[in-house]
């Protein structure tokens, strides 16, 4: 099931729907080849954004180009995309085989050939023996086989997908996660993926997009976004992250901002992006498995004595919620082997984390 992969480019997509801009100017560029998540909130345009490359909505301003061509005009049955629906939609009066066949039939290429593209898809997903099945007799990862089949085995020059993965439960999500991405590997093929899952996006992608009311705030690898994310909305968004309030003192002269926490009024040296004055309130955030239980003395790192006001135990984590002078931290402890004693709720525990490992933003509007 080869394809010859093509790169999607956008430049300055735009689209209204009536007094609502839903994609606010999208510059985007996909490597042939490349597997990117578009990823945000509900409502941030990223399902608008993949329509319009699949050319079921069309663009307000703005130019799609798929390989060397422009797709602004070209219709969707003529771009050579295959796409992944969320609801799989399925015929479900026809079997599996004929299902995966359809695109196929529609092209009017040879029975013989239709028949050993599908039975070639059919064994690349796993759904081999399944040929006279109708989706009804299918579970969910076997219905989202067919509709992945389906769509690979007109070899198309791209594949979309729009939050196929949402109606799963979690441990199948999760294998169909592997899955998708060890198939989209081996079959080499440009890939646009939608969701709103933050595990989901750093598990199979390349590179994710971040969107946020319609615009793209930061976009880079799942490393990248998750260590050094570049917005307080990024941050929040992508894991989770404690918050803890700061107001700025000042700039020192290696460009590091120094802030005074609050209420603790401990003064650290933090990153923390331009154009933030003295008496400015930030939000300095830090991820939950970076801050240590009883941590060993080191230069740079913070150390503070607490309360555990909250256990949440997750099998192969335990988070526990750390009252201190300076709030309420997070941290997130690895479950020993054989299942080690943790702190438990009330007991004084101690804790550090580097000043390193914290990001700097202005709070958000609604903070």
């Amino acid at each position: 099931m080869s394809t010859n992969a093509k790169g999607v480019s956008l430049a300055g997509i735009v689209k209204w729907y009536g007094k609502v801009q839903a994609v606010r100017g999208v510059d985007l560029d996909v490597a042939p080849g490349e597997m990117v998540s578009l990823l945000g909130p509900s409502g941030c345009g990223k399902t608008t954004t993949l329509r319009m490359i699949a050319g079921l909505e069309v663009p307000d301003a703005g130019e799609i180009r798929i390989g060397d061509a422009r797709a602004n005009d070209v219709p969707p049955w003529k771009r050579n995309i295959g796409m992944v629906f969320q609801n799989y939609a399925l015929f479900p009066h026809k079997t599996v085989a004929e299902n995966i066949a359809y695109g196929l039939v529609m092209r009017r290429l040879p029975r013989a050939e239709i028949a050993t593209r599908v039975a070639d898809a059919m064994r690349q997903v796993q759904l081999s023996g399944l040929d006279d099945r109708v989706p009804s007799q299918l579970s969910g990862g076997q219905r989202q086989r067919v509709a992945l089949a389906r769509a690979l085995v007109t070899r198309p020059d791209v594949l979309l997908f729009d939050e196929p993965l949402a109606a799963l439960d979690r441990k199948l999500r999760e294998q169909m996660q592997v899955e998708i991405r060890q198939l989209q590997r081996a079959v080499g093929i440009t890939t646009i993926f939608v969701t709103h899952d933050q595990d989901e996006a750093l598990t199979l992608s390349d590179r994710i997009v971040v969107m946020e009311g319609g615009r793209i705030v930061q976009s880079g690898t799942p490393g990248e976004i998750y260590e050094r994310p570049g917005s307080h909305f990024v941050s929040d968004f992508i894991g989770m992250m404690n918050a803890l309030r700061a107001t700025v003192l000042g700039r020192e002269g290696d460009g590091r901002l120094r802030v005074r926490m609050e209420p603790g009024g401990r003064e650290l040296l933090v990153t923390g992006p331009a154009g933030m004055d003295a008496g400015a309130a930030v939000e300095l955030m830090l991820r939950p498995e970076k801050v240590r239980l009883n941590p060993p003395a080191a230069p740079g790192t913070i150390e503070a004595t607490g309360t555990v006001a909250h256990v949440v135990y997750l099998g192969p984590v335990t988070y526990l919620h750390v009252r201190t002078a300076d709030g309420v931290l997070i941290a997130m402890l690895p479950n020993a082997e054989g299942g080690g004693a943790q702190p438990r709720q009330g007991e004084a525990v101690s804790i550090g984390w580097r000043a390193a490992d914290m990001v700097c933003f202005a709070p958000p509007d609604d903070a």
